[in-house]
């Protein structure tokens, strides 16, 4: 480069490197390159010493007005001079290093932030894909269920059928309303999942999920290899309390009543059976195992 900013380096690709050095080691490096002076004071003193030299000793000769042209205030401006130059330099470069820091500060933010926006678009995608596909057979369901004959083993399938998908879509609908849910997939360790899944439960606004979110939590990972169904509660006006809701609860699942310490299993003929929230083991009518 020329003029100005001549002297002043390209600006290095540190993230193309095999370093990746801080934003201080990149500033030291600068302030190194310009900490030893451009005159050595030695030489510096050498001339000063002999030019004064020259202008005392020598009276009215031609080396003495030499020594008082080249020396005294003149050359203390010559050389402030050189040292200003370099200073100027060094500030000039300085400051472009803080603006490329800034610049790439900012494209890392912004390339976080597309990366989380794209997690999220097809997050939600996904969830909505599902969710047409279940409703479409939903109503196909239903319309069938409508045609089959009553008793029969048929209706008795599509009643099960109709109830799953029902779920299926309530399930895909507190996801979409609890964003956060998908912070499940990028957890990786049980405390990570702990985190996610009691933070979910607490933000609740049925008092049995809220005030039980740690206990939730816990039951959903350790099972989490089983068909687990979150268990809804309703307000009810004649007990004045919320009450557990199992109708949404299908064949086969796993369910968990906080409020009781008892996890339920929905059996093939529709009833429930109370198990062990531990090692869901049945417990007997008494509550014990």
């Amino acid at each position: 480069m020329n003029g100005i900013m001549s002297g002043i380096e390209d600006r290095k690709n540190y993230a193309n490197g095999p370093e990746n050095p801080s934003a201080g080691d990149r500033y030291k490096e600068v302030y190194d390159k310009y900490a030893q002076p451009t005159i050595d004071p030695l030489g510096k003193y050498l001339i000063q010493s002999g030019l004064q030299g020259l202008s005392e000793t020598s009276g009215g000769s031609t080396l003495a007005n030499l020594g008082k042209a080249f020396g005294g205030e003149n050359l203390n401006q010559f050389f402030d001079s050189v040292e200003g130059q370099r200073t100027g330099k060094r500030d000039m470069e300085l400051a472009k290093l803080g603006y490329d820091i800034e610049d790439e500060k900012a494209k890392e933010v912004i390339a976080r932030e597309d990366l989380l926006m794209n997690r999220k678009q097809t997050f939600e995608q996904g969830l909505f894909n599902q969710e047409k596909a279940l409703k479409l057979q939903l109503a196909k369901d239903k319309a069938d269920l409508q045609t089959a004959l009553t008793g029969s083993e048929l209706e008795n399938k599509l009643k099960v059928k109709v109830q799953e998908g029902e779920n299926k879509i309530k399930e895909l609908e507190f996801k979409r309303d609890n964003p956060e849910i998908s912070k499940e997939f990028a957890a990786q360790t049980p405390e990570e999942q702990f985190k996610v899944f009691s933070g979910i439960y607490e933000r609740s606004n049925k008092p049995p999920i809220k005030n039980n979110a740690s206990v939730l939590a816990s039951f959903k990972i350790r099972h989490a290899n089983q068909p687990y169904y979150e268990l809804n509660f309703e307000y009810s006006n004649k007990s004045k309390k919320y009450e557990p809701d199992f109708s949404t609860i299908p064949l086969g699942a796993l369910t968990f009543d906080p409020t009781q310490g008892k996890a339920y299993r929905r059996n093939q003929d529709g009833s429930l059976t109370e198990l062990s929230p531990i090692d869901l083991s049945p417990l007997d009518v008494d509550g014990t195992e």
